[in-house]
This record gives structure tokens, sequence and C-alpha cells, in this order.
């Protein structure tokens, strides 16, 4: 009978276990980098996918559900900085705004929008984050911002 308790337990563990799976949240394609931020409990994971099918994971300090940064078209809004060595910069946000976040921001739809952002930098060949971040600003999936924002972030 132990047995048979012990064997329920663990089967019941094991199938929660499979609620606990991450969920992409948004993704695209970017010279052939694959790139996708994933919920991994309450925070964020980014996987980058380089052309030779290598995956790197990075954890993120940011709240899930987070996003790439958008402007009008399909693709992530991005800035070069040749000078540095940035071929482009990313915003990845993060951290929902809160029911009285979203009355202080006059936000009517804030599921795609965060008070925290970090940069993300392609050199050409490899990606990283900045270690700066913007915290307390409004930052919505498909507003995009000026790009004086992007600077900011150029650590």
């Amino acid at each position: 009978m132990r047995f048979i308790i012990q064997t329920a337990a663990a089967l019941l563990l094991a199938s929660n276990a499979s609620y606990a799976q991450s969920t992409t949240t948004d993704s695209f394609t970017y010279e052939a980098h694959a790139l996708a931020l994933q919920n991994e409990g309450e925070k964020c994971q980014l996987s980058v996918t380089s052309p030779d099918g290598a995956i790197k994971r990075y954890g993120l300090d940011l709240r899930s559900p987070c996003y790439f940064l958008y402007g009008a078209g399909t693709q992530p809004k991005h800035f070069a900085y040749p000078r540095d060595g940035i071929k482009a910069l990313f915003i990845i946000l993060g951290n929902p705004l809160t029911a009285d976040e979203q009355k202080i921001w006059r936000v009517k739809d804030a599921s795609t929008c965060g008070t925290k952002g970090f940069g993300l930098y392609f050199d050409g060949q490899h990606f990283s984050l900045s270690r700066t971040s913007h915290e307390g600003m409004l930052l919505c999936r498909d507003r995009g911002v000026d790009e004086k924002v992007f600077n900011t972030l150029r650590d």
C-alpha cells in the first residue's frame, strides 16, 4: 500500500511539473538568429538560436510577460550605433502594469505594457544584454519610443 501511495504522489508531482512549462510571448528572426522571449514562472528568459543551431539563454530581471519593443513595423524597432560596434540595439520590456499604474498612465489595454526595459545589443555576430535598464518608465509593445530611449541604454 505504501508503494502505491508513493507512486501516486510521484505521478501527481510529475503531472504538476508539466504545467510549469515556459510559454513564448514574443519572437522574431534577425540576421538568421532566432530570438524568443519566454515566461519562466514569474520571470522572463531570452533564448537566442544562432545560425549554427547553438542556443544561448539569458535570465532577465523582468517580471513576465515580456515583449520586444515594436514601432509601426512588423519587426522590433532597433537603432544602430556603428561607432560603438552596435549593429542593432533592441529593447525588451517587462514588469506588467499593476491596476494602479494602469490608471496613473491612463492605459486602457495594459496587456502589453510594462515599466522596465533592457537593451539587447547585436554586434554583427553575437547578442548581449545591457547592464543599464529603464525602470518606472511606460513601455508598450506596439507604441515605440524615441531614439533617445535607445541611446540611454548604451553601456
